[in-house]
């Protein structure tokens, strides 16, 4: 399969930040989640940490395999699908055609997926963004920021797009069957052609209640459907790229600890951050930010960080956790 090779535009938008209070004043002035003036929640940022600043925004299925990641991915669902009884409670396992749900679960054990984890706080990334330091040539560690609504928007827009260009090929299909027909005497309308017009006659405004709901099935369609994409949807993701934010359908203790959410490439001949790139072309650079913590400020930071209560257990909540808590602690006294 190949691939588009181009130069990143990533490397804009770095901001080193020598210490705690430098990070923390960069930090603070990102937007806030809130609401716009008609109440719908405008979502924040989303953030991720890498031990190294040339770490690439690269999810698992994508490091040392020889095939294509799509291949890679196929191949270990179904395993991991056929084996999962054995192993794990039937009625905890979710239905054979959830396909986050079981990308999800597969994640969490540590079987390579297109899921590249995020979390809604800066602070949290900044922690896993040192947790494994200790490589003497790292120079920067470094946090990942990207405004989660600029991306939902580019997201729906993309599938959008999809969407009507699976319209206009439909569409085409059924002008050439009607030219077919035209010579066939014409039939009285349908019962559902006036039904159709009733019912946009008589069209009212959706409750706000009405519209909320409207836009989860929305989002759950799209997410289901760049999970899985066929024909028309598949030109155009690859042509375009496709990024989008997935919520983790089922939360265990340590996603919820760690206010975890999803990034996944829905483009199959592209890898993530080449899908990435190509969504948000056209967008404002402004869109992310990768903030750089050089070395020396590690020490400090993972001391204040235990300060405000962001250690291994508060994030692993588990026996892992606990141990790692006390291998940190006893560091740092």
């Amino acid at each position: 399969m190949a691939r588009k090779e181009r130069e990143s535009r990533f490397k804009q938008n770095i901001l080193i930040c020598s210490d705690w209070l430098a990070i923390t004043k960069e930090f603070d002035q990102l937007p806030k989640p809130g609401r716009d003036p008609e109440g719908e929640v405008l979502e924040g940022w989303v953030f991720r940490g890498h031990t190294s600043k040339s770490y690439r925004l690269q999810p698992s299925i994508e490091r040392g395999y020889p095939l294509e990641w799509p291949e890679v991915e196929d191949r270990a669902l179904r395993e991991f699908q056929s084996k999962a009884r054995m192993h794990m409670d039937p009625a905890s396992l979710p239905s054979p055609d959830d396909k986050l749900a079981w990308l999800a679960i597969m994640q969490h054990y540590g079987v390579p997926t297109r899921l590249l984890d995020f979390t809604y706080s800066p602070y949290i990334a900044l922690y896993f963004a040192l947790r494994h330091r200790g490589n003497e040539r790292v120079s920067h560690a470094e946090v990942w920021g990207i405004d989660a609504a600029a991306l939902r928007r580019r997201a729906a827009e993309t599938s959008r797009a999809a969407d009507n260009a699976i319209r206009d090929r439909q569409a085409s299909t059924e002008n050439r069957k009607r030219a077919a027909a035209a010579e066939k005497p014409k039939a009285a309308a349908s019962a559902s052609d006036w039904r159709t017009d009733l019912s946009r006659r008589h069209e009212k405004r959706v409750s706000p209640l009405q519209k909320a709901q409207k836009d989860v099935d929305f989002w759950d369609r799209l997410v289901s459907n760049a999970l899985s994409p066929c024909g028309i949807r598949r030109e155009h993701f690859n042509q375009n790229g496709f990024v989008s934010i997935a919520l983790p359908p089922v939360h265990n203790p340590r996603l919820s600890s760690q206010q975890g959410v999803f990034l996944f490439n829905g483009a199959e001949g592209l890898v993530f951050e080449e899908s990435l790139d190509d969504m948000m072309s056209g967008v404002a650079p402004q869109w992310y930010k990768r903030f750089q913590v050089p070395k020396s400020a590690l020490d400090e930071i993972e001391r204040r960080l235990f300060q405000i209560n962001i250690h291994e257990l508060s994030l692993f909540p588990d026996i892992t956790g606990l141990a790692g808590f006390v291998r940190r602690k006893l560091r740092l006294q």
